[in-house]
């Protein structure tokens, strides 16, 4: 399971579909069918802001063409990226488009990542709160950074990690208590808890458990 999962934008070259992906709030799947290949570039937090200039939010749950990011035609680049039988000459060749029209460094993106990895190594941050006052942050900034930068709000980035981090912690111990995981997630109810870990695992505590002890290498994350 990623440390980054679920809140990058996603860069996706598919053959007459080539679109960048914005962060998706629930779990979702897509079914490639038939011969082909497909070669996906993942930003990190806030990264891909820089070369749209305009704010994440706008795709977020769904996405926007090439030309949208770009402003160019991508159908000669997504060719060019698809064609290789080798994947480093894939790479290759996206990595020298990008480079191409890097963008100068923007000292918001090495913020964002600062404060997205403060989160991942302490799990007892779940709340927003929390990261503002462990790092002097002025809350309101921190939201509309997020928002312009990422996509999301830090409320979400917290819970997703959590929640995840539950997930992980199910697979090891299937006997965990939900009433107590969701007063360690600064949940009011079970209820909530559970409706907002199906929403980003796909499904809840007890399911997720289950399919866990009958498959033991199953990871639904």
């Amino acid at each position: 399971m990623g440390r980054q999962l679920g809140s990058c934008v996603n860069l996706v070259f598919e053959k007459d579909n080539t679109r960048a992906w914005g962060v998706e709030r629930r779990k979702f799947s897509r079914l490639l069918e038939d011969k082909g290949r497909v070669f996906g570039i993942k930003f990190k937090p806030g990264a891909f802001y820089p070369f749209v200039k305009s704010p994440v939010s706008k795709f977020t749950d769904g996405s926007i063409s090439f030309w949208e990011a770009f402003g160019i035609d991508g159908k000669a680049l997504e060719e060019a990226i698809l064609a290789p039988e080798d994947e480093k000459e894939m790479r290759e060749i996206a990595e020298n488009f990008l480079r191409e029209r890097l963008p100068e460094r923007d000292e918001n993106v090495t913020e964002i990542n600062r404060i997205v990895d403060y989160i991942i190594t302490h799990p007892e941050i779940t709340r927003v709160d929390d990261v503002v006052n462990r790092l002097n942050l002025n809350k309101r900034a921190l939201q509309r950074l997020f928002s312009q930068y990422v996509g999301v709000s830090p409320k979400w980035v917290i819970q997703r990690y959590r929640l995840h981090e539950v997930a992980e912690r199910l697979a090891d111990d299937k006997a965990l208590d939900c009433t107590e995981m969701a007063l360690d997630l600064g949940y009011f109810d079970q209820a909530h808890f559970i409706k907002d870990f199906k929403a980003i695992v796909g499904w809840t505590p007890a399911e997720y458990a289950k399919r866990v002890a009958e498959v033991p290498d199953f990871d639904g994350t």
